[in-house]
């Protein structure tokens, strides 16, 4: 499972060096979303990079905007995919630390932001929160940090019913945290890993949340703590997947028990970290597959450097001999000296 940096066209168009930005893909597509540089100077551009292209390349979007829909720099927003619909929820300006608590919705169709008139109850404004796709048709919404504290609330958003509900979770629940991955390992079922707790401890746990009954099932410690790092869900290595299809931040495929989760960079809480992590998305067991990179590596440019508040989503990516494979693409985050926007393909399958 190597990592593969594509050569990228010298002169080319490209997102500047961000971090905290949205990452999402649909189809063989990366699309990028906002985030902010050291300054902090936020963003709300679109740029879109086509994996299934011999000569791979990024565009800028130039979008469309319905009536009323006004779209604002933002850092630490979500932003998942159902079916050809993106939906962009939370951040914040990083300058004001104004959090955001709207919803928008962009059609990669038309390439058309659009509000979302929400009825009823909305979640407290927040930012570095994690969603999924719930029964592939609700966002599923956890933690994050609000202007109080750090939270550890659960929320629905029904896209068909534009709704959100609060949810009653039972079971022991994990400490309220920010920075956080939460990714979707079957229909119902989000593994949440690491993030930064209230009082600034840089978590190790991994919970499951059984979402189609509203509990927590299992919390495990790992070894790894971890935050402003990315999950991405791809098929266990010890059980068939069923499809081979991707839609946003999640590869659907089987049932829970056939999905993994890769874990990629992030802070330590003593270093910014590269490796690459393993958790089982049944029983949360953890396996290290690629350690941080040596100097040998950065100098070879065969492994891309650590990094954290970077992007990640699957995606099919094309080898320069046109084979086809499953891939965790990364793009961008930032080090203690640099703001980056390279890309990297983790490659999970041929």
């Amino acid at each position: 499972m190597p990592w593969i940096i594509p050569p990228m066209p010298n002169g080319s168009l490209a997102p500047s060096g961000r971090g905290g930005h949205c990452m999402s893909s649909v189809g063989s597509r990366l699309i990028v979303f906002g985030g902010s540089d050291r300054v902090p100077l936020s963003y709300d551009d679109l740029w879109v990079l086509d994996t299934a292209e011999e000569h791979m390349q990024w565009t800028r979007i130039s979008p469309l905007s319905a009536p009323g829909c006004q779209i604002l720099p933002r850092s630490g927003a979500t932003l998942t995919a159902i079916g050809d619909l993106l939906y962009l929820y939370g951040g914040q300006e990083p300058l004001t630390e104004f959090r955001f608590g709207d919803i928008k919705v962009l059609d990669t169709r038309t390439w058309t932001w659009s509000n979302v008139e929400v009825q009823g109850q909305v979640p407290p404004p927040r930012h570095s929160h994690a969603a999924g796709v719930l029964a592939g048709q609700c966002l599923l919404v956890y933690g994050g940090s609000g202007y109080s504290d750090t939270l550890s609330d659960v929320w629905v958003f029904n896209a068909q019913q534009r709704s959100w509900r609060q949810a009653l979770v039972t079971g022991t629940s994990p400490p309220g945290r920010e920075m956080h991955s939460a990714t979707m390992v079957g229909p119902t079922t989000m593994l949440v890993f690491g993030g930064r707790a209230g009082d600034g401890r840089v978590l190790s746990d991994a919970a499951l949340l059984e979402a189609a009954d509203m509990r927590w099932s299992l919390i495990e410690p790992t070894p790894f703590s971890r935050c402003a790092h990315t999950g991405v869900a791809v098929p266990s290595s010890t059980a068939p997947s069923t499809s081979s299809s991707i839609q946003g931040e999640q590869q659907q495929q089987g049932p829970a028990s056939s999905m993994d989760v890769l874990i990629y960079g992030g802070f330590s809480g003593d270093a910014v970290e590269g490796d690459v992590i393993k958790i089982d998305g049944k029983t949360l067991d953890v396996e290290l597959l690629q350690r941080s990179p040596r100097e040998a590596d950065k100098i070879a440019g065969t492994v891309p450097p650590a990094r954290f508040a970077h992007g990640a989503a699957p995606v099919q990516y094309r080898s320069p001999q046109g084979h086809q494979s499953l891939a965790m693409a990364i793009f961008g985050g930032v080090t203690p000296a640099e703001d980056m926007q390279d890309v990297a393909f983790w490659v999970v399958s041929n």
